[in-house]
């Protein structure tokens, strides 16, 4: 399945599983678990709070969701993407 990693928001749960090599733990795949992936709606400046605030509390839903994931340590990650932030 190919996700769209380049959203304005991307919200991801994942888990790492690691090898030895040469007596050096290393990353060896990433497992996702679920993802979430949305734009910005350019049709209305208002919503942008809305959108951010609604991916910041499925963050913390994720979050909770996977905190005794039977697989170990969980990583929730929220990615937000938006244009001049450094200008």
């Amino acid at each position: 399945m190919k996700i769209d990693t380049e959203a304005d928001f991307v919200l991801e749960a994942y888990w790492m599983s690691y090898k030895l090599v040469d007596d050096v733990v290393k990353k060896k795949e990433k497992h996702m678990l679920a993802c979430v992936t949305c734009y910005y709606d350019f049709t209305d400046e208002e919503s942008d709070k809305e959108q951010l605030q609604r991916m910041l509390d499925l963050r913390d839903k994720f979050t909770s969701l996977y905190r005794y994931h039977p697989d170990g340590y969980v990583t929730v990650q929220l990615t937000i993407r938006q244009e001049f932030i450094n200008e």
